[in-house]
């Protein structure tokens, strides 16, 4: 039984270390801290909630997962806000 308990300690660890990763590399300059884990920014009028240790993130009331898609979908954002004529 202790070899199962070592190997999810072990699981754990990994995870912590990784997500600790994912948050060193977030760019998170414009972002709204709310916790050491959880941003948030508004573009386009619509609010985008974003953990970036945990590669989630909440957008028009839809929860968007795993690193690459809220990437892709803050990437693409970015552009939007980018190319929208200013006000």
């Amino acid at each position: 039984m202790s070899d199962m308990g070592d190997l999810w300690r072990e699981v754990r660890e990994d995870t912590k270390k990784h997500r600790a990763k994912m948050l060193e590399k977030a760019d998170t300059k414009g972002w709204t801290q709310h916790s050491p884990y959880h941003f948030s920014r508004v573009f386009g009028g619509e609010r985008i909630d974003w953990w970036p240790s945990g590669g989630k993130a909440k957008y028009r009331g839809r929860m968007i997962y795993t690193h690459r898609k809220v990437n892709q979908l803050i990437a693409r954002l970015k552009r939007q806000e980018l190319n929208e004529p200013k006000r």
